[in-house]
């Protein structure tokens, strides 16, 4: 029985719209409408085989998504602070 493929030739995990949104605790509207704006930059979405539903590589979503949070300053409006100097 020859082992499982190792390094890049292995079998990246996915998951689904619905499932993305459980995974960080936010609606599936809100996943959905970041995946379908072009603006966002979300890759290609792959389709298992006999299924029409849309899934997404995790370790990609988890790093979009952690850079996404960082960026996001509640409650402050950033276009009226002055520039850093340095």
């Amino acid at each position: 029985m020859p082992a499982p493929p190792e390094g890049p030739e292995q079998e990246k995990v996915t998951m689904t719209i619905p499932r993305l949104a459980e995974r960080v605790g936010r609606s599936r509207s809100l996943i959905h409408r970041l995946a379908t704006n072009p603006a966002e930059g979300w890759p290609a979405p792959v389709f298992r085989a006999g299924s029409s539903r849309p899934e997404y590589d995790v370790a990609w979503f988890d790093a979009y998504w952690a850079e996404r949070q960082q960026g996001i300053t509640q409650g402050r409006r950033n276009d009226l602070s002055a520039p850093d100097e340095g």
